[in-house]
């Protein structure tokens, strides 16, 4: 049952992909070709409609055949027309559409960081780029210590991105973390915490620095798949996942840390890095409690932090 199921799941999403690919292909190209003017307008408010259309519906084929529960706990005012920096943890393929889901329409629709290799993905990143979706390298810790300009050139991109966001309602997703979190890699990261990754603040700091004058807050997500230690995205098509927990909070951005040099100022680089730090700690201990099968806290309000709503 459970194969059955997930068979189900991927044809369905492959027809829906094909489905949105016949709009999106030639309003992606429009929007990505032409300058500024209304026609690339309309093209990108047809990439815009076929992208969030898209996300919904595979979130929903993927509620409905696996049969996992999605709870939301939100503890903001609905604010779809704000400008926003969300930082989230990340454990599976499903995370960004259950992301999407959880805070759309009620919060501006999401643009991710994402890796450059996934702009040549068919469909979906042609997608990303004309959604202005910022695509990043990753580089690791060891070859920013060996050549420190490659930070500076992931903050030109940022800011060269976030200039494009900055008159129109937007959540900029980091996943700080980089990748997903798996048990293999935060041993070779020698992570400090249970389920998470260590958190790279860089990208969070750049986007608060270049929206800081506009921005409406910080929105932090957190995600937990309930009484699943190690979610696959397999055991999720196959219904081995009951239940879903999202947890989206609002943070006002700290003053000390909404203007600085994160490149060439170590002061104000580990002061973003103890603030995101201090805040990943208290997220791996919620995600911590809510994934282990032997506690009984399966929703936010059992740790004592936010009453969940139904999707």
């Amino acid at each position: 049952m459970g194969i059955a199921r997930a068979v189900t799941i991927i044809l369905s999403v492959v027809l829906v992909t094909i489905a949105g690919a016949i709009p999106l292909i030639p309003a992606a190209v429009v929007k990505i070709a032409l300058p500024a003017g209304g026609a690339r307008r309309a093209a990108g408010r047809v990439v815009y409609w076929v992208s969030s259309t898209w996300a919904k519906a595979t979130h929903t084929l993927i509620r409905r055949i696996s049969g996992t529960r999605v709870i939301v706990a939100q503890d903001m005012a609905d604010d779809p027309g704000g400008r926003y920096v969300l930082i989230a943890n990340h454990q599976s393929w499903a995370d960004i559409m259950l992301l999407i889901a959880a805070i759309y329409p009620q919060l501006p629709f999401p643009r991710f960081f994402i890796k450059e290799p996934l702009r040549w993905l068919p469909v979906i990143g042609l997608a990303c780029w004309a959604l202005d979706f910022p695509f990043m390298k990753r580089h690791s810790r060891a070859a920013l210590a060996a050549n420190p300009q490659l930070r500076r050139d992931d903050m030109d991109t940022i800011q060269r991105v976030c200039a494009v966001f900055r008159d129109v309602p937007v959540s900029i997703v980091n996943y700080a973390e980089g990748t997903r979190s798996t048990p293999d890699k935060r041993a070779l990261a020698n992570s400090p915490y249970d389920t998470l990754l260590p958190p790279k603040a860089g990208g969070t700091a750049f986007a608060v620095n270049a929206m800081a004058d506009v921005l409406d807050g910080i929105l932090d997500v957190t995600m937990a798949y309930v009484n699943t230690p190690e979610p696959a995205f397999w055991d999720l098509l196959c219904g081995r996942i009951p239940e879903v927990v999202v947890r989206i909070r609002y943070i006002s951005v700290p003053p000390e840390l909404a203007r600085g040099d994160y490149t060439a100022d170590d002061a104000y680089r580990d002061q973003f890095k103890a603030w995101l730090g201090e805040l990943w700690t208290e997220k791996d201990r919620a995600v911590a409690a809510l994934q282990d099968p032997n506690h009984s806290a399966t929703r936010f309000a059992d740790l004592g932090a936010h009453s969940a709503n139904g999707d």
